[in-house]
């Protein structure tokens, strides 16, 4: 009796958490050039121990004391670039749902089995790719391995309950699997799902589709300009990155960038320094 009153104590309190942590994204949202640096003070207070995201917020107080850093110019364009209902699920998924309660889970599940738990989970939903990339290191894979939805679906449910709700694909491509992952994306939508990706399979139904579920994000691979990028990706590679991205612009829809860095973007990179297959290209996805 003692222990389901502990744990019900403890749901209590979370869920207090939870609607003052949500209070703050919404004062946030207000006025987000005044009130950052206010919301960032008070996490650091709240996590005194800086078992959970103290630590996290003192190094984006310091960056973003500064006008000029770059990330505080990445910051604030999330006010002026972003979907406001992307933005909001995207917080409260990732600070929330990703950091705090979930970090409190981690932490309980750490001393319960004494091991560690991850705070994100990276997974290949299928080796199969619609490129054929120099230097990829799933290249070597056979391209006709996928997991199915049923297992995916598995594993995001075992590691919900060991507190982690952050989910990384790699592959092969995993936009193979773009109606699994969008479904997957539907299903935890407490969730926040990233995909490291070459961008060619993104299209105008994707970007609908991320627009309805609101915590997915696509990592984009580039190599540069357009030659960097055709030489290792195969010509018209850059050209259908570059649609991607502006379809997503379109939509205020959160994106970033993969890059692998070759003898052919780098300057002075040593031969050494590249894959044991073309000594020309670097490894990487």
């Amino acid at each position: 009796m003692e222990g389901v009153l502990e744990m019900a104590e403890l749901s209590l309190k979370d869920h207090l958490a939870s609607l003052g942590l949500k209070k703050i994204l919404e004062y946030l949202d207000s006025d987000p050039d005044t009130n950052i640096e206010k919301i960032l003070d008070w996490l650091i207070k709240l996590d005194r121990e800086d078992k959970y995201i103290g630590s996290q917020a003192k190094t984006a107080r310091r960056y973003l004391s500064d006008p000029d850093n770059n990330w505080n110019k990445l910051t604030k364009s999330l006010w002026t670039d972003i979907d406001d209902g992307v933005r909001k699920k995207l917080f409260v998924n990732f600070l929330l749902n990703a950091s705090f309660l979930g970090g409190k889970r981690q932490q309980k599940m750490r001393d319960k089995y004494r091991c560690n738990i991850p705070w994100a989970i990276l997974l290949d939903p299928t080796t199969g790719c619609n490129l054929h990339c120099v230097g990829c290191w799933a290249a070597d894979y056979p391209r006709n391995i996928s997991m199915d939805f049923a297992t995916l679906d598995s594993i995001i449910n075992q590691g919900k309950e060991l507190g982690v709700y952050f989910y990384l694909f790699s592959g092969g491509e995993p936009l193979v699997r773009k109606k699994d992952i969008i479904e997957l994306c539907r299903k935890h939508d407490d969730c926040v799902f990233l995909a490291f990706t070459n961008g060619v399979l993104i299209d105008e139904d994707f970007a609908a589709a991320m627009l309805e579920v609101q915590n997915f994000v696509p990592a984009i691979s580039i190599e540069g300009f357009e030659e960097a990028t055709d030489r290792r990706r195969g010509k018209g590679s850059y050209q259908a990155v570059l649609k991607a991205m502006e379809i997503l612009r379109s939509r205020k829809l959160p994106f970033g960038i993969s890059c692998c860095y070759t003898s052919q973007n780098v300057k002075g990179c040593p031969r050494q320094a590249c894959s044991d297959g073309d000594p020309q290209f670097g490894a990487g996805k």
